[in-house]
C-alpha cells in the first residue's frame, strides 16, 4: 500500500499538492464547492487530467458524481448518521466505514480492503494520510478522499470569548460575532 499525503480543507488557499511518504508531489487537486456542478479535478503533475468529483446537488444531503478518464463511474451522497457513518459509492459498490470524532475512515470493496485514511500531522501541517492498495484506484480514491474531507467539522477552529463584545464563533472561512446580552440584575 503506497501511502499519499494531502492538506486538510485547503481549498480557500488554492490547490492541494498530494505527495508520498518521501515529500514527493505527485498529483494536484483543484476546484471548489458549494454550488451546483462545482467541481474538483485531479491532475497528475505532469498535467494530465486524471479525476473529478462534480457536486451534482446541495443541501443537507449534498450529492456528487465521480468521474474517471471523463467518464462518469460512480456518485456519492451524504447520509445522516450520528457518531459512525457508512456511505455507499454507487456503481463502483465501495462502502466507506469511518467515524467523525476520529475522523477515520475504511474504504471496501467487498471485503476487500481498498483505502485507509487518517488525520496526521506533517511538517506541512495537518493533513490526511491516504494508504490505497492500489495505484490504479489513486486518482478515485483521492477524489472520494476530498469529499470526505469537505463534510468534515472544523477541529481546529479556536473558539475564544471576547470580553464585553460578545462570542468570537469561527465557521470555517466565516467568522461570525454572537452578541452576548447581560440580564440587569433586580
Amino acid at each position: 500500500m503506497r501511502q499519499l499525503y494531502f492538506s486538510r480543507n485547503s481549498f480557500a488557499k488554492g490547490a492541494r499538492v498530494v505527495r508520498d511518504a518521501h515529500n514527493q508531489s505527485h498529483y494536484l487537486l483543484v476546484g471548489r464547492w458549494g454550488r451546483r456542478q462545482d467541481a474538483l479535478s485531479l491532475y497528475a503533475i505532469q498535467g494530465e487530467l486524471l479525476a473529478e468529483v462534480r457536486q451534482t446537488s446541495l443541501g443537507l444531503l449534498p450529492k456528487f458524481d465521480l468521474y474517471y478518464n471523463r467518464q462518469n463511474v460512480g456518485s456519492i451522497s451524504k447520509t445522516l448518521g450520528f457518531w459512525h457513518e457508512m456511505i455507499y459509492v454507487r456503481k463502483l459498490r465501495w462502502i466507506i466505514m469511518g467515524s467523525l470524532t476520529a475522523e477515520a475512515y475504511r474504504v471496501y470493496h467487498g471485503t476487500d480492503l481498498v483505502m485507509t485514511m487518517r488525520p496526521v500531522v506533517t511538517t506541512n501541517g495537518e493533513a490526511f494520510e491516504l494508504a490505497i492498495s492500489d495505484q490504479a484506484t489513486e486518482p478515485i480514491c483521492l477524489c472520494i478522499a476530498a469529499v470526505l474531507d469537505h463534510w468534515q467539522k472544523p477541529t481546529n477552529q479556536q473558539r475564544t470569548k471576547v470580553p464585553g463584545k460578545g462570542l468570537q464563533i469561527n465557521f470555517g472561512e466565516s467568522n461570525y460575532t454572537l452578541e452576548h446580552k447581560a440580564r440587569a440584575s433586580q
